[in-house]
Protein backbone atom coordinates (compact mmCIF):
# COMPACT_ATOMS: atom_id res chain seq x y z
CA UNK A 1 0.00 0.00 0.00
CA UNK A 2 1.32 3.44 -0.85
CA UNK A 3 0.27 6.41 0.38
CA UNK A 4 0.62 10.23 -0.79
CA UNK A 5 1.78 13.54 0.69
CA UNK A 6 -0.71 16.45 0.91
CA UNK A 7 0.53 19.04 -1.36
CA UNK A 8 2.24 21.63 0.22
CA UNK A 9 0.43 24.66 0.23
CA UNK A 10 1.38 27.32 -2.31
CA UNK A 11 4.24 29.76 -1.76
CA UNK A 12 3.19 32.98 -1.33
CA UNK A 13 5.60 34.69 -4.10
CA UNK A 14 3.64 32.37 -6.20
CA UNK A 15 0.46 34.29 -6.23
CA UNK A 16 1.58 37.75 -4.82
CA UNK A 17 -1.25 40.20 -3.51
CA UNK A 18 -0.70 44.17 -3.79
CA UNK A 19 -0.40 45.30 -0.88
CA UNK A 20 -2.80 47.77 -1.51
CA UNK A 21 -5.86 47.47 -3.65
CA UNK A 22 -8.32 50.41 -4.80
CA UNK A 23 -11.24 52.05 -2.83
CA UNK A 24 -13.90 50.35 -5.00
CA UNK A 25 -14.57 47.12 -6.23
CA UNK A 26 -16.12 45.32 -9.18
CA UNK A 27 -19.81 45.17 -8.80
CA UNK A 28 -22.73 42.53 -9.80
CA UNK A 29 -24.73 42.77 -12.45
CA UNK A 30 -27.56 40.73 -12.36
CA UNK A 31 -31.31 39.78 -14.08
CA UNK A 32 -34.16 40.71 -12.10
CA UNK A 33 -37.18 38.80 -12.69
CA UNK A 34 -39.58 40.77 -10.74
CA UNK A 35 -39.04 44.03 -12.51
CA UNK A 36 -38.31 41.99 -15.76
CA UNK A 37 -41.85 41.08 -15.21
CA UNK A 38 -43.14 44.68 -15.15
CA UNK A 39 -41.26 46.03 -17.13
CA UNK A 40 -41.80 43.63 -20.31
CA UNK A 41 -38.28 43.58 -20.98
CA UNK A 42 -35.03 41.96 -19.56
CA UNK A 43 -33.93 44.50 -16.36
CA UNK A 44 -30.35 44.19 -15.32
CA UNK A 45 -29.36 45.55 -11.87
CA UNK A 46 -25.67 47.02 -11.09
CA UNK A 47 -25.43 46.91 -7.47
CA UNK A 48 -23.23 49.54 -6.14
CA UNK A 49 -24.54 48.88 -2.63
CA UNK A 50 -22.10 46.36 -2.56
CA UNK A 51 -18.78 48.74 -2.65
CA UNK A 52 -17.32 49.56 0.04
CA UNK A 53 -18.70 52.56 1.28
CA UNK A 54 -22.43 51.65 0.29
CA UNK A 55 -22.63 53.77 -2.82
CA UNK A 56 -21.07 54.14 -5.99
CA UNK A 57 -19.26 57.21 -4.19
CA UNK A 58 -16.19 54.92 -3.79
CA UNK A 59 -15.61 54.98 -7.15
CA UNK A 60 -15.52 58.54 -7.94
CA UNK A 61 -14.16 59.64 -4.41
CA UNK A 62 -11.87 56.89 -3.82
CA UNK A 63 -10.21 57.44 -7.17
CA UNK A 64 -9.61 61.05 -6.12
CA UNK A 65 -7.96 60.19 -3.16
CA UNK A 66 -6.23 57.17 -5.02
CA UNK A 67 -4.71 59.43 -7.00
CA UNK A 68 -3.72 62.09 -5.02
CA UNK A 69 -1.93 59.88 -2.74
CA UNK A 70 -0.25 57.97 -6.15
CA UNK A 71 1.21 61.67 -6.67
CA UNK A 72 1.87 62.89 -3.28
CA UNK A 73 3.58 60.09 -2.61
CA UNK A 74 4.86 58.42 -6.03
CA UNK A 75 3.18 55.03 -5.12
CA UNK A 76 -0.23 54.68 -3.27
CA UNK A 77 1.40 51.02 -1.49
CA UNK A 78 3.92 53.47 -0.24
CA UNK A 79 1.71 55.66 1.52
CA UNK A 80 3.68 56.02 5.54
CA UNK A 81 2.13 54.99 8.44
CA UNK A 82 4.04 56.60 10.87
CA UNK A 83 3.58 60.30 12.63
CA UNK A 84 6.28 61.94 11.33
CA UNK A 85 5.73 61.92 7.60
CA UNK A 86 3.30 65.02 6.46
CA UNK A 87 -0.23 63.17 5.28
CA UNK A 88 -2.75 64.54 3.10
CA UNK A 89 -5.66 65.66 4.58
CA UNK A 90 -8.92 64.78 2.79
CA UNK A 91 -11.81 67.88 2.89
CA UNK A 92 -14.91 66.85 2.16
CA UNK A 93 -18.47 68.62 2.25
CA UNK A 94 -21.34 65.93 1.50
CA UNK A 95 -24.46 65.06 2.95
CA UNK A 96 -23.25 61.25 3.97
CA UNK A 97 -22.22 59.35 0.88
CA UNK A 98 -19.79 61.05 -0.48
CA UNK A 99 -18.20 62.21 2.67
CA UNK A 100 -18.26 58.48 3.93
CA UNK A 101 -16.47 57.17 0.49
CA UNK A 102 -13.95 60.14 0.89
CA UNK A 103 -13.63 58.83 4.86
CA UNK A 104 -13.40 55.26 3.42
CA UNK A 105 -10.53 55.85 0.87
CA UNK A 106 -8.72 58.22 3.46
CA UNK A 107 -8.85 55.30 5.74
CA UNK A 108 -7.30 52.58 3.60
CA UNK A 109 -4.11 54.96 2.59
CA UNK A 110 -3.38 55.79 6.11
CA UNK A 111 -4.01 59.37 6.09
CA UNK A 112 -6.07 62.35 7.22
CA UNK A 113 -9.92 63.44 6.46
CA UNK A 114 -12.71 65.57 7.77
CA UNK A 115 -16.28 65.41 6.29
CA UNK A 116 -18.44 68.68 6.59
CA UNK A 117 -22.29 67.92 6.70
CA UNK A 118 -25.21 69.46 6.85
CA UNK A 119 -26.70 70.18 10.31
CA UNK A 120 -30.22 68.08 8.67
CA UNK A 121 -27.77 64.85 8.51
CA UNK A 122 -28.70 62.13 10.61
CA UNK A 123 -27.04 60.93 13.51
CA UNK A 124 -26.50 57.28 12.31
CA UNK A 125 -24.69 58.85 9.32
CA UNK A 126 -22.70 61.16 11.04
CA UNK A 127 -21.41 58.09 13.55
CA UNK A 128 -20.75 55.95 10.15
CA UNK A 129 -18.50 58.26 8.83
CA UNK A 130 -17.12 58.91 12.35
CA UNK A 131 -15.95 54.84 12.49
CA UNK A 132 -13.06 54.93 10.14
CA UNK A 133 -11.49 57.65 12.32
CA UNK A 134 -12.21 61.07 10.01
CA UNK A 135 -12.92 64.23 11.74
CA UNK A 136 -16.82 64.87 10.89
CA UNK A 137 -18.30 68.75 11.29
CA UNK A 138 -21.91 69.14 11.09
CA UNK A 139 -22.49 72.85 10.06
CA UNK A 140 -25.55 75.14 8.09
CA UNK A 141 -28.66 74.10 6.51
CA UNK A 142 -27.87 72.97 2.97
CA UNK A 143 -24.93 71.26 1.13
CA UNK A 144 -23.76 74.38 -0.02
CA UNK A 145 -23.33 75.97 3.05
CA UNK A 146 -21.07 72.82 4.79
CA UNK A 147 -19.43 73.16 1.23
CA UNK A 148 -18.30 77.24 2.11
CA UNK A 149 -17.52 76.94 6.06
CA UNK A 150 -15.33 73.99 4.38
CA UNK A 151 -13.60 75.99 2.39
CA UNK A 152 -13.28 79.13 3.72
CA UNK A 153 -12.97 78.16 7.65
CA UNK A 154 -11.35 74.13 7.75
CA UNK A 155 -8.85 73.95 5.26
CA UNK A 156 -7.45 77.79 5.44
CA UNK A 157 -7.19 76.21 9.46
CA UNK A 158 -4.43 73.60 8.21
CA UNK A 159 -1.23 73.46 9.76
CA UNK A 160 0.66 73.28 6.40
CA UNK A 161 3.91 71.66 7.93
CA UNK A 162 1.80 68.86 8.98
CA UNK A 163 -0.40 68.20 6.75
CA UNK A 164 -1.52 68.65 3.25
CA UNK A 165 -4.87 69.75 2.47
CA UNK A 166 -7.16 68.61 -0.64
CA UNK A 167 -10.25 69.36 -1.48
CA UNK A 168 -13.25 67.04 -2.65
CA UNK A 169 -15.75 67.86 -4.43
CA UNK A 170 -18.76 65.20 -4.19
CA UNK A 171 -19.33 65.22 -7.95
CA UNK A 172 -18.17 67.93 -9.97
CA UNK A 173 -14.21 66.98 -10.31
CA UNK A 174 -12.97 65.43 -13.89
CA UNK A 175 -11.20 62.74 -11.12
CA UNK A 176 -14.58 61.61 -9.70
CA UNK A 177 -16.30 61.56 -12.98
CA UNK A 178 -12.79 59.12 -14.28
CA UNK A 179 -13.52 56.87 -11.37
CA UNK A 180 -17.52 56.91 -12.08
CA UNK A 181 -16.42 55.78 -15.71
CA UNK A 182 -15.32 52.74 -14.58
CA UNK A 183 -19.37 51.74 -13.69
CA UNK A 184 -19.62 51.97 -17.47
CA UNK A 185 -17.07 49.89 -18.44
CA UNK A 186 -18.09 47.17 -16.36
CA UNK A 187 -21.47 47.23 -17.25
CA UNK A 188 -19.93 46.85 -21.45
CA UNK A 189 -17.91 43.91 -19.94
CA UNK A 190 -21.05 42.15 -17.72
CA UNK A 191 -23.25 42.56 -20.56
CA UNK A 192 -21.29 41.10 -23.41
CA UNK A 193 -20.17 38.48 -21.54
CA UNK A 194 -23.02 37.35 -18.90
CA UNK A 195 -25.89 38.40 -21.21
CA UNK A 196 -24.56 38.14 -25.07
CA UNK A 197 -28.37 37.08 -26.09
CA UNK A 198 -29.49 40.12 -24.75
CA UNK A 199 -30.31 43.81 -26.63
CA UNK A 200 -29.09 46.43 -24.49
CA UNK A 201 -31.36 49.06 -24.78
CA UNK A 202 -31.07 51.67 -22.28
CA UNK A 203 -29.10 52.47 -19.29
CA UNK A 204 -31.38 54.15 -16.00
CA UNK A 205 -29.49 56.06 -13.54
CA UNK A 206 -30.58 58.83 -10.67
CA UNK A 207 -29.07 62.01 -10.71
CA UNK A 208 -28.43 64.80 -8.55
CA UNK A 209 -25.01 67.18 -9.34
CA UNK A 210 -24.10 64.64 -11.97
CA UNK A 211 -20.96 62.89 -11.27
CA UNK A 212 -22.49 59.73 -11.83
CA UNK A 213 -23.89 60.64 -15.28
CA UNK A 214 -20.58 62.46 -16.20
CA UNK A 215 -18.78 58.91 -15.52
CA UNK A 216 -21.36 56.79 -17.38
CA UNK A 217 -21.07 58.96 -20.48
CA UNK A 218 -17.36 59.26 -20.31
CA UNK A 219 -17.08 55.33 -19.83
CA UNK A 220 -19.29 54.70 -22.46
CA UNK A 221 -18.13 56.88 -24.94
CA UNK A 222 -14.21 55.57 -24.35
CA UNK A 223 -15.32 52.20 -24.86
CA UNK A 224 -15.09 52.71 -28.42
CA UNK A 225 -17.77 50.52 -29.17
CA UNK A 226 -21.10 52.17 -31.12
CA UNK A 227 -23.57 50.92 -29.56
CA UNK A 228 -22.57 51.77 -26.08
CA UNK A 229 -21.63 55.30 -27.21
CA UNK A 230 -24.93 56.06 -28.93
CA UNK A 231 -27.14 53.89 -26.31
CA UNK A 232 -29.76 55.51 -24.89
CA UNK A 233 -29.89 56.94 -21.00
CA UNK A 234 -32.44 57.81 -18.81
CA UNK A 235 -31.48 60.44 -16.24
CA UNK A 236 -34.11 60.70 -13.39
CA UNK A 237 -34.31 63.48 -11.07
CA UNK A 238 -37.31 64.18 -8.37
CA UNK A 239 -39.47 67.17 -8.91
CA UNK A 240 -38.11 69.16 -5.97
CA UNK A 241 -34.51 69.14 -7.49
CA UNK A 242 -35.04 68.39 -11.42
CA UNK A 243 -32.46 71.12 -12.45
CA UNK A 244 -30.95 68.94 -15.53
CA UNK A 245 -34.28 68.61 -16.27
CA UNK A 246 -34.97 72.04 -15.98
CA UNK A 247 -31.55 72.91 -17.74
CA UNK A 248 -32.50 71.14 -20.47
CA UNK A 249 -35.60 72.56 -21.13
CA UNK A 250 -34.80 75.99 -20.24
CA UNK A 251 -32.14 76.04 -22.63
CA UNK A 252 -29.70 76.96 -19.78
CA UNK A 253 -28.33 75.99 -16.71
CA UNK A 254 -30.95 76.35 -13.35
CA UNK A 255 -29.72 76.77 -9.95
CA UNK A 256 -32.20 75.78 -7.42
CA UNK A 257 -31.70 78.39 -3.78
CA UNK A 258 -33.82 75.69 -2.12
CA UNK A 259 -33.62 72.27 -3.44
CA UNK A 260 -36.47 70.22 -1.90
CA UNK A 261 -36.92 66.49 -1.51
CA UNK A 262 -36.59 63.31 0.93
CA UNK A 263 -33.72 62.15 -1.78
CA UNK A 264 -31.52 63.94 0.22
CA UNK A 265 -28.32 62.58 -1.89
CA UNK A 266 -29.91 64.26 -4.70
CA UNK A 267 -30.75 67.56 -3.34
CA UNK A 268 -28.20 69.69 -4.94
CA UNK A 269 -28.63 74.12 -6.19
CA UNK A 270 -27.85 72.44 -10.25
CA UNK A 271 -25.97 69.64 -12.24
CA UNK A 272 -22.70 70.47 -13.72
CA UNK A 273 -22.17 72.50 -16.71
CA UNK A 274 -20.73 69.20 -18.17
CA UNK A 275 -23.91 67.09 -17.66
CA UNK A 276 -26.05 69.32 -19.56
CA UNK A 277 -23.48 69.03 -22.32
CA UNK A 278 -23.10 65.46 -22.04
CA UNK A 279 -27.14 65.68 -22.33
CA UNK A 280 -27.10 67.12 -25.48
CA UNK A 281 -24.35 65.28 -26.82
CA UNK A 282 -25.35 61.69 -26.03
CA UNK A 283 -28.98 59.82 -26.18
CA UNK A 284 -30.86 61.19 -23.01
CA UNK A 285 -33.85 61.62 -21.78
CA UNK A 286 -34.41 63.56 -18.77
CA UNK A 287 -37.05 62.49 -16.61
CA UNK A 288 -39.27 63.51 -13.25
CA UNK A 289 -40.57 61.16 -10.82
CA UNK A 290 -42.52 62.46 -7.26
CA UNK A 291 -41.29 62.03 -3.81
CA UNK A 292 -43.91 59.28 -2.97
CA UNK A 293 -42.83 57.22 -6.55
CA UNK A 294 -39.17 57.27 -5.42
CA UNK A 295 -40.42 56.29 -1.84
CA UNK A 296 -42.96 53.41 -3.00
CA UNK A 297 -39.65 52.31 -5.33
CA UNK A 298 -37.86 52.20 -2.23
CA UNK A 299 -40.70 50.08 -0.38
CA UNK A 300 -41.22 47.76 -3.58
CA UNK A 301 -37.30 46.72 -4.16
CA UNK A 302 -36.84 45.65 -0.76
CA UNK A 303 -40.45 43.77 -0.65
CA UNK A 304 -38.78 42.45 -4.12
CA UNK A 305 -35.22 42.16 -3.80
CA UNK A 306 -34.77 42.04 0.34
CA UNK A 307 -32.09 45.49 -0.37
CA UNK A 308 -32.47 48.28 1.70
CA UNK A 309 -31.65 51.55 -0.38
CA UNK A 310 -32.60 55.09 0.10
CA UNK A 311 -34.40 57.36 -1.62
CA UNK A 312 -31.76 58.64 -4.23
CA UNK A 313 -31.77 55.07 -5.70
CA UNK A 314 -36.03 54.72 -5.36
CA UNK A 315 -35.74 57.37 -8.09
CA UNK A 316 -33.73 55.34 -10.32
CA UNK A 317 -35.88 52.38 -9.89
CA UNK A 318 -39.39 54.68 -10.14
CA UNK A 319 -39.56 55.03 -13.91
CA UNK A 320 -40.09 50.88 -13.67
CA UNK A 321 -42.25 50.73 -10.65
CA UNK A 322 -44.84 53.29 -11.74
CA UNK A 323 -44.88 51.95 -14.99
CA UNK A 324 -43.48 54.65 -17.37
CA UNK A 325 -40.37 52.93 -18.53
CA UNK A 326 -42.57 51.48 -21.61
CA UNK A 327 -43.16 55.56 -22.67
CA UNK A 328 -39.34 56.73 -22.06
CA UNK A 329 -38.44 53.64 -23.90
CA UNK A 330 -40.44 52.92 -26.58
CA UNK A 331 -40.31 49.86 -28.47
CA UNK A 332 -38.53 47.91 -25.38
CA UNK A 333 -39.59 43.93 -26.37
CA UNK A 334 -38.93 40.82 -24.20
CA UNK A 335 -35.25 40.41 -25.33
CA UNK A 336 -34.03 44.26 -24.83
CA UNK A 337 -32.29 44.53 -21.34
CA UNK A 338 -32.54 48.18 -19.48
CA UNK A 339 -29.77 48.48 -17.14
CA UNK A 340 -30.69 49.87 -14.20
CA UNK A 341 -27.59 51.63 -11.56
CA UNK A 342 -28.91 50.63 -8.03
CA UNK A 343 -26.23 53.64 -7.02
CA UNK A 344 -26.92 52.48 -3.25
CA UNK A 345 -26.69 54.80 -0.42
CA UNK A 346 -26.61 54.28 3.51
CA UNK A 347 -28.73 57.16 4.49
CA UNK A 348 -31.58 54.83 5.08
CA UNK A 349 -33.19 52.50 7.88
CA UNK A 350 -36.30 50.64 8.24
CA UNK A 351 -37.64 53.29 10.61
CA UNK A 352 -36.88 55.43 7.64
CA UNK A 353 -39.04 53.51 5.09
CA UNK A 354 -41.96 53.23 7.62
CA UNK A 355 -42.17 57.19 7.96
CA UNK A 356 -42.42 57.01 4.07
CA UNK A 357 -45.07 54.37 4.12
CA UNK A 358 -46.77 57.01 6.70
CA UNK A 359 -46.16 60.25 5.22
CA UNK A 360 -47.50 58.62 1.34
CA UNK A 361 -50.22 56.25 2.54
CA UNK A 362 -48.24 53.27 1.29
CA UNK A 363 -48.21 49.56 1.94
CA UNK A 364 -45.41 48.27 4.12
Amino acid sequence: MTTSTPPSPPSPAASPIPKTTLPYIQTPLIESLYLSQLAGCKVLLKYETTQPSGSFKSRGLGHLVYKHVQTHFGNAEDAPTDTNTTKLHFFSSSGGNAGCATAYAAKKYNQLCTVCVPLSTPPGMIQRIEKTGARVIPYGQYIADADKYLKEILIPACDLSLEKPVYCHPYNDPLVWTGNATVADEIVVQTETLFPDYNPAAVVCSVGGGGLFNGICTGFENSGKKQWQKIPLVAVETEGCSTLFDSLATGSQVCLDRPHTIASSLATQNVTRETIEWAKKHPTTAVKVTDREAAASCLEFVADHKVLVEAACGTALAPIYNGTLKDIVPGLGPEDAVIVIVCGGTNVTFAQLREYADKFELDF
